[in-house]
């Protein structure tokens, strides 16, 4: 397979994954019938799409229409966090769909909208890209809000097809979480809980991408109710449970709990996709491109899909990286 053919697999492969994700979280779509295998994270999949989705409007546009109607459930604490520093994000991009929710939907998304704005003025480019051939850049009605972060696109009208997340599906589980305890680090907590038999406070931080102190408080906080107990040990070293992690199951009717790290899976293929995007690439022999991608194995990613959770990401690494469109087209 050249490597051309096998950009234009993962581009496709990439994309599903959005549309599969997104359509379980309540974006109209085809293809979340049944429940999905994983819980999902909505902040890791907005700062990925910020990025992927400029390859497809319908779903850009879709996505910006779905917050409007699930905003209120988005931590923009951790998302931020993820913005300033995730190579899966595209920054300005994450900044146009929060200058539009800033515009319609209150004061929530307005600073985020403020902090991403581009701090040069350079001249404006396509919003939404080609694979093979370059973005046209001409519109008919162009939208004030992209100009401001440096795009020319259409202006942006919201579809309004969407619909409240779903609560007959696991994968948007930590949503329903945060309809129980607040967008506090509470729901992250308690979702990695039912994920561990025990954790300490640095491992909760890890994987929910909250700081160790909000981990604390949280903790602190589960602990005066009935349903975290802590393990006394050494400073920073006491052990949390959930008390009765099979009845709280029960009560949540999930089918499955597992949550991933998406954050660390979405930015290692983010990593993968700029990489294979590249277009000095194309040229390139097979040989040459293969120790591309094991140099970015070396240097980016190392072990992440091995620990990361994401059962059919696991084995990925240089030599099977010709599975990886396969791969992600199994991830539901």
């Amino acid at each position: 397979m050249s490597v051309s053919d096998f950009k234009r697999r993962v581009h496709a492969a990439l994309l599903n994954l959005l549309w599969r994700q997104w359509t379980r979280l309540g974006v109209p779509g085809h293809g979340a019938g049944g429940q999905g295998a994983y819980v999902l994270d909505p902040e890791a999949l907005l700062a990925f799409s910020s990025r992927l989705a400029r390859y497809d409007q319908r779903l850009f546009d879709l996505l910006i229409d779905w917050l409007r109607i699930n905003g209120d459930y988005i931590n923009i604490q951790r998302l931020k966090a993820s913005a300033l520093k995730s190579p899966s994000v595209d920054a300005a991009a994450l900044g146009a769909i929060a200058a539009h929710l800033s515009a319609t939907c209150g004061r929530k998304w307005q600073k985020l909208a403020n902090d991403l704005l581009p701090a040069k003025n350079a001249p404006p480019t396509p919003l939404f890209l080609h694979l093979d051939s370059p973005a046209g850049d001409f519109v008919r009605d162009q939208d004030p809000l992209a100009l401001r972060y440096g795009f020319v696109r259409n202006l942006y009208r919201p579809p309004g097809k969407t619909t409240p997340f779903p609560l007959n599906d696991g994968a948007s589980l930590l949503l329903q979480l945060r309809g129980m305890f607040g967008l506090s680090a509470r729901a992250e907590t308690v979702l990695i809980l039912l994920n561990h038999d025990s954790c300490k406070i640095q491992d909760i931080a890890d994987l929910s991408g909250f700081a160790w102190k909000s981990i604390q408080d949280a903790l602190t906080e589960l602990s005066a109710s009935p349903l975290v107990v802590s393990h006394s040990g050494a400073k920073r070293g006491s052990r949390f449970a959930l008390k009765n992690p099979g009845k709280f199951r029960a009560l949540l009717d999930a089918q499955s709990v597992l949550f991933p790290d998406w954050r660390r899976v979405f930015d290692a293929l983010a990593v993968l996709w700029t990489t294979i995007a590249n277009p000095r690439l194309t040229s390139l022999s097979e040989q040459t491109f293969n120790s591309e991608i094991k140099r970015v194995f070396a240097d980016a990613i190392g072990e992440t899909f091995l620990h990361a959770g994401v059962s059919e990401l696991k084995y990925l690494s240089p030599a099977s990286i010709a599975e990886l469109p396969a791969a992600l087209d199994r991830i539901d």
